[in-house]
This record gives structure tokens, sequence and C-alpha cells, in this order.
């Protein structure tokens, strides 16, 4: 394929993407820390609200300048095929989960530097939902290999070494696999980190755009972007 048609075929690449992922919300080894409970907004367990969501989400005053889209504060009714990974389907693009939320807010956050950028959601539970959010995220990327979703496919999913972000976390790596009549393959690199702070649920996710000059790249979630957000609702938590 020429290269004018590869740069067509990413484009459409990340337009299907992005529709597919943002359209709808209505181990290998676990990789998860369950019951570090240092608590956030444990103090009165009761979920927050849209208001205090767009409070602790990093922004302008925290050197960030991020995007926003509407969430729905329904369970996102997204599918994969086997149904056992559909819970990492539900956490590409604008991430959700199978539960209702309290409230749900989503952040886009461009990249800084080296820096790669990441799009965030922040969900506020009550404590058992929250605490099923991360489990059943653990449990499909556990048992999950690959999957589709829709016209998208899916392989290589795998569960990374826990990053220890707040109460507990679960951090994946997996690629989207794009094949073309003629032959040609596009592999996209994914990375999601689904973590839970008291009663609030942050899900990190960041693909790389295919191009050909960057090789195997990998994708990654910022460390110092979820680091700084865990503290920020912590803190938060701590003088509610």
């Amino acid at each position: 394929m020429r290269r004018s048609g590869i740069n067509g075929a990413v484009a459409a690449v990340i337009a299907a993407f992005l529709v597919a992922a943002c359209g709808e919300n209505t181990g290998k080894g676990s990789a998860s820390s369950e019951g570090r409970d240092s608590s956030a907004n444990s103090t009165s367990r009761e979920p927050w609200t849209e208001a205090d969501l767009d409070l602790v989400a990093l922004g302008e005053r925290d050197g960030e300048k991020p995007g926003r889209i509407p969430m729905s504060t329904g369970p996102s009714e997204r599918r994969a095929e086997p149904d056992r990974c559909s819970a990492i389907a539900r956490t590409l693009g604008r991430s959700s989960s199978a539960y209702a939320a309290h409230a749900r807010i989503n952040r886009t956050y461009g990249g800084k530097g080296t820096r790669p950028g990441a799009v965030m959601t922040l969900a506020s539970h009550r404590t058992g939902d929250a605490k099923r959010v991360v489990r059943d995220f653990r449990t499909a990327a556990d048992n999950c290999t690959a999957f589709k979703e829709g016209r998208l496919t899916y392989a290589d999913v795998e569960v990374q070494p826990d990053p220890g972000y707040g109460d507990e976390s679960v951090s994946v790596r997996l690629v989207e696999v794009v094949s073309y009549p003629d032959g040609v393959k596009i592999r996209v690199p994914h990375a999601v980190v689904v973590l839970r702070q008291g009663t609030t649920v942050a899900m990190f996710h960041h693909f790389v755009r295919p191009n050909p000059s960057d090789g195997k790249k990998p994708a990654r979630i910022p460390d110092e972007l979820v680091k700084r957000q865990v503290e920020k609702i912590r803190n938060f938590g701590a003088v509610k």
C-alpha cells in the first residue's frame, strides 16, 4: 500500500475507534492490590456529586487544560465477544462501566513534552459498586486475551504490574488490530488504568496513533498525571 493509502487507513482507524468507543454510554496473573484502603472520600462514604468531581479533576489550577465531553451516569451497554472481556471494552475511549454512577465526568489531557496524553473518566459510586467496577475489570484482565467489539478487534491483552494507585488499581495493555483486504495490518497499542480511591473510580486510557517511524512504540498512561489526580482526590476527601 502506498504512503497515502496508509495515511488514509490510519485516519479511518482513528475515526472508527472514536465513533465506536465514544458514541455510546447509557492477569495472566493479577495486577491488583486489594485492601489498601487508605481512604479518600471515606469519611462520609457518600458518593460525590458532579460538582465535586469537577472540583477534584485536574484542571487549569493544576497546570492542565483538559477537554471535556458530557457523560451519562447510566451503565454502559457496550459488549465484547467473548462477554468476559466486556469490562475492558467499556474502558476504551470515553470510559465507563456496567454500573450506574451517582456522577460521572470526562477529561481529555494533551501530551506535554515526552508525556503522552490521556483520556480520564471520574465516577462516584456507592462503596460496593465502586469496588465491583475495579473487581470486574481485574477479572476481565486476568481472563481475557483477545476480543471483538462491533467491527473492532483487540489482541495481546496483558496485565501490567500493579501501579499501586489509590486503594486498589489495575493496569492493562492491549493492541487493536485492523486488517485490510490487501493484507495490510495496522496495530494500535492501547493502555488502560482503572483505580479506586474511596468511592471514586478513575479510568485512564491512552492509545498510540499508528506511525511507521515509531516502530513498536507502546502506549502508556502518564504516571505523574495519575499520581497527582489520586492525591487531589485523597486531599479533597479528607476535608469534605
